[in-house]
């Protein structure tokens, strides 16, 4: 259980949380799997329990992205694209939250529990109920506002009208967090509901200014800018001058993986001599997308800097291995 003031709740998800001092709520969480994955830089991915082929591939293709480039990969174990979200995330050898709407066993739904297991290694499983409490109708929208404030940004893969991941979508909203909605073919009714939603959602921020407008997402280069903007709303909490590097990377765990430890690798053996970007192609060449997000997300979190074009270590910033 993680009770309200928990030194392993990251002070920026307290308040969506509802777990701040000034707030009614103040429900302790129930966690299973590895806590500390609650302070990475974290993208939700949703969508429909009955995806289209279409919208199966698209969120296994995003899923893997945003795992590789670093994030943790948030959605809710339901059939469809959530499955195939956390299954990316997992085959990346990133980390991955499901949120439930109630405590495991009860809250996993039938078939589930392999891959439950599987998120535990990887990530977390997560509830605000009770543990004991079996899911309800309600839960599930609970479960869904959960769901977007454990998230940096949200990613609607497809979702038709009426679709829980709508309601996420206006959770995260609400929490001002960058929202992007993935292109469907022509007709798709699978995804009519999110379409819909955006153009709803565009329309109402013109109007309302300070309202950050979602975006339409069909391809690797829409989604590197997308997670580029998720990456800069997030300086503020991970940023920091070289003089304190090591203290943030304490604070964040002090892990890299994937594909960021494979930077840092590079850099490393590269000295003060540093490296370009060309230099690490390789290391995501299918997915060229990935190394533009790992960069950036390495260098908010004070581990490296870029000067003169090139890529070094910032003095003093030191990696942790896992336990």
């Amino acid at each position: 259980m993680l009770n309200p003031g928990d030194p392993r709740i990251p002070e920026r998800r307290s308040e969506p949380l509802g777990l701040a001092p000034d707030t009614d709520r103040r429900r302790p969480l129930w966690a299973q799997g590895r806590v500390e994955v609650l302070g990475r830089p974290s993208i939700g991915i949703v969508g429909t329990r009955r995806p289209s082929p279409h919208g199966i591939s698209a969120a296994r293709r995003i899923a893997f992205e945003v795992a590789r480039s670093g994030w943790c990969v948030v959605s809710g174990l339901a059939l469809g694209i959530d499955e195939a979200a956390h299954l990316a995330a997992v085959e990346a050898g990133g980390e991955t939250i499901a949120v439930l709407p109630s405590p495991a066993p009860l809250g996993l739904r039938y078939g589930a529990r392999r891959l439950a297991e599987q998120i535990q290694q990887a990530g977390l499983l997560l509830s605000d109920r009770p543990v004991g409490t079996p899911p309800a109708a309600w839960s599930f929208a609970a479960r869904n506002h959960l769901l977007a404030a454990l998230c940096d940004g949200l990613i609607v893969v497809e979702a038709p009208e009426g679709s829980g991941a709508l309601i996420t979508a206006e959770s995260a909203a609400g929490l001002g967090l960058p929202i992007a909605i993935v292109s469907a073919p022509y007709g798709a009714a699978t995804a009519e509901g999110g379409l819909r939603w955006l153009q709803r959602a565009q329309e109402l921020s013109l109007r309302i200014t300070e309202e950050r407008s979602p975006v339409l997402i069909s391809g690797e280069a829409d989604l590197r800018a997308w997670l580029a903007v998720c990456a800069l709303s997030l300086q503020g909490h991970f940023a920091a001058p070289p003089e304190v590097a090591s203290a943030v990377t304490s604070d964040v765990g002090g892990e890299a993986f994937g594909l960021q430890r494979e930077i840092l690798q590079r850099v490393d053996a590269a000295g003060a001599e540093g490296v370009v970007e060309g230099d690490l192609s390789d290391l995501s060449r299918e997915l060229p997308g990935a190394l533009v997000a790992a960069l950036t997300l390495l260098s908010l979190r004070g581990l490296i800097e870029q000067r003169g074009g090139r890529w070094r270590r910032v003095l003093g910033a030191v990696l942790r291995s896992r336990p």
